[in-house]
């Protein structure tokens, strides 16, 4: 039986503050009645004119957005383009040439490479990154969850996974450090459709429950829109620099 011909499996995350009760993307997430208009709700990411140049390269210049709870935010365009670079320093991982960051809480990361620790299996990568003040079953139970969301075993190493499971489980760490801002850059990069809308359902129902996330790709589920009415900022870039003002 190959991956498409199985039945979309149905999420059971951990029940985080940010997760609340098991999602079903089976069905369209709910939306949760404490989303309030976009300008009443907290601001958890702001850039402000934030340009960024690679010697006589401009990639970034003066882009200002705003990411606020309950919102999600898809940066699309070709390779190349400087989305990563704009994710980078989103999350603090690159320093902007000029403006201003502001980053409200610290942001569970997806990056383009899945940096998996090559000799923890799959259960000990997913809680490595857990709080150390988790207890060690708490820990465990949450990471077998989200392993099992993603349909992976949890006692194989990253040698034996195949790059499909390598990235769910990259996807699995992240979702499991139940933070309110996911920064998730190529999420559905080696994935086949049914993975692309449980992804797509497993971030609607993040920023449904309290979260936000930004999102880079070169594309995006069709399914992302109704999962997040008024609440899913598309922008797409063509070339460089990078120029956007969102409020």
């Amino acid at each position: 039986m190959t991956e498409n011909e199985r039945q979309t499996p149905s999420p059971r995350p951990d029940p985080s503050p940010q997760s609340g009760p098991s999602p079903r993307p089976d069905a369209s997430p709910l939306s949760n009645p404490s989303i309030r208009p976009s300008e009443d709700r907290p601001v958890l990411l702001e850039l402000s004119e934030v340009s960024k140049c690679f010697g006589e390269l401009t990639v970034i210049e003066k882009a200002s957005l705003k990411v606020r709870v309950g919102g999600v935010l898809c940066l699309l365009g070709p390779s190349g383009v400087g989305k990563t670079t704009l994710l980078e320093i989103m999350a603090g991982l690159t320093k902007a040439d000029s403006g201003r960051v502001t980053l409200k809480t610290p942001p569970s990361i997806l990056f383009q490479d899945n940096l998996l620790i090559p000799w923890l299996n799959a259960l000990d990568n997913v809680t490595y990154i857990l709080p150390k003040a988790l207890p060690a079953e708490e820990a465990r139970l949450r990471a077998e969850r989200w392993l099992d969301t993603f349909e992976l075993p949890p006692d194989k190493f990253p040698r034996a996974l195949s790059g499909g499971m390598k990235r769910r489980l990259a996807l699995a760490r992240t979702m499991a450090a139940g933070r309110s801002l996911l920064i998730l850059d190529e999420p559905f990069a080696f994935l086949d459709k049914r993975w692309h809308e449980t992804i797509a359902s497993l971030v609607a129902y993040k920023a449904n429950n309290g979260a936000a996330a930004v999102i880079s790709g070169h594309w995006a589920p069709e399914t992302l829109p109704a999962l997040l009415p008024g609440r899913l900022e598309t922008v797409r870039f063509t070339g460089q620099p990078i120029n956007l003002a969102m409020s």
